[in-house]
């Protein structure tokens, strides 16, 4: 009986390739319609990527981190009352982590005032030293330099905050702000930066000067409002909940970007949607074109199954059959178009798209015009998947109308 089997498989196996290659142009063309689909699909799966990791990996880098911790409340209201008042439980709580790359940072509101006018600004107290570890803000400057250790009461400005105060480097801005009791302080700074990137957020409204530096001057030594940390996208969301663990009895509040900026989350999403819609017109393309296909194979081939079935071939096996045939062609389309998807992730990943003539300036998205697409793996599985399935619907009502095919009519009528 097993043998029996098995030499009915191989036949109906047989007889399907068979035909396949019987018309190979019809067969290459349905393979080269879904070949070509998938690889669009990949190909926009990796542009898509690439484009997410530019515009997130550069709004992390600029200035907010991947995780900021606070006390609870602070970030809805920046106030010096809120400030972390042990800094070293934090500091301990990182390292058992194995987090390295972090900073501390003071921040407040004040006003920042020159000869000609006034400005509110967030006045943020950055360690200079670790900064670098956690932000990638020291490139944005294009004018002067960032913060050096040994800098006293020196300034960092926006482009547009310095336009709007009238000031160059080298001019005294004076600050002033409440420190830790309510008491209105104002210190003069001398400004030796400016950031020029462009991009929504840095180039207006803050001013940037030394940890120590405020510290001082609002009376908060060894107190920081916030600690901003670096970290893989994928280790985010596991780092936050042992964080919030680790941190559980200390009132504070442990947000990861997307937690603090939904918006960008939101924008990935709705992004993320256009190509599913994508995704669903490439499948009923591809359902239409085999569907076509298997259907004229089933219309021409009426003869041939009223022969099979009349020497005691089976209605599910003719209906098997063209289901096999429906799967290869599928199973040969993906395979040619994860190659040439592949292929076209992999060259322009390399090289990179340039976008700067169709799009111009990006940068206040946070966005490079150079976009290295990348491709992630469970996209390729999620769209070869769907596409495998689409290619077995398609063969299953052909299957289903020559399983219905009575012998006599069918070599009468074939």
């Amino acid at each position: 009986m097993s043998l029996s089997t098995t030499t009915v498989a191989h036949t109906i196996l047989t007889v399907a390739l068979r035909n396949l290659l019987t018309h190979r142009r019809r067969t290459l063309l349905t393979i080269g319609a879904i070949a070509v689909g998938l690889a669009s699909l990949i190909f926009l799966w990796g542009f898509n990527e690439g484009l997410h990791r530019n515009m997130l990996g550069n709004f992390q880098k600029a200035i907010i981190g991947s995780i900021q911790i606070h006390r609870d409340g602070f970030f809805q209201h920046p106030e010096l009352s809120k400030s972390i008042t042990n800094p070293s439980r934090v500091v301990d709580s990182l390292h058992q982590a194995g987090i390295s790359d972090y900073s501390t940072r003071l921040e407040s509101f004040a006003l920042a005032a020159s000869d000609f006018t006034t400005q509110g600004v967030m006045l943020i107290g950055m360690d200079p030293v670790r900064e670098g570890r956690v932000t990638e803000l020291a490139k944005r400057i294009g004018i002067g330099r960032f913060l050096a250790p040994e800098d006293e009461y020196a300034l960092i400005l926006g482009a547009t905050t310095a336009n709007n105060l009238q000031i160059r480097l080298g001019d005294e801005v004076i600050i002033i702000g409440y420190d830790r009791y309510g008491a209105m302080v104002a210190e003069s700074f001398t400004l030796i930066g400016i950031i020029t990137s462009g991009e929504m957020g840095l180039d207006k409204g803050m001013a940037i000067t030394s940890l120590a530096t405020l510290q001082e001057m609002m009376d908060l030594n060894d107190r920081v409002t916030t600690f901003v940390i670096s970290s893989d996208e994928r280790n985010i969301p596991s780092l936050v909940s042992e964080l919030e663990h680790s941190l559980q009895d200390e009132s504070l509040e442990v947000m990861p970007w997307y937690t603090m900026f939904p918006v960008m989350k939101e924008w990935v999403t709705l992004h993320n949607g256009f190509l599913y819609l994508f995704l669903g017109v490439v499948l009923f393309i591809v359902l239409a074109g085999e569907l076509n296909t298997m259907l004229i194979s089933m219309l021409e081939r009426t003869r041939e199954f009223g022969v099979l079935m009349a020497i005691g071939t089976t209605g599910y096996q003719i209906a098997g059959m063209l289901l096999i045939e429906a799967a290869v062609i599928g199973i040969a389309g993906i395979i040619f178009g994860i190659i040439l998807g592949y292929a076209s992730v992999f060259f322009t990943g390399l090289y990179g798209i340039d976008l700067s003539i169709l799009l111009g300036s990006t940068s206040r998205f946070y966005v490079d015009p150079l976009i290295h697409p990348h491709l992630k793996l469970d996209h390729l599985g999620i769209t070869s998947g769907v596409i495998f399935i689409a290619s077995l619907i398609a063969g299953i009502y052909p299957a289903w109308r020559a399983s219905l095919l009575q012998p006599v009519e069918a070599i009468r009528n074939g």
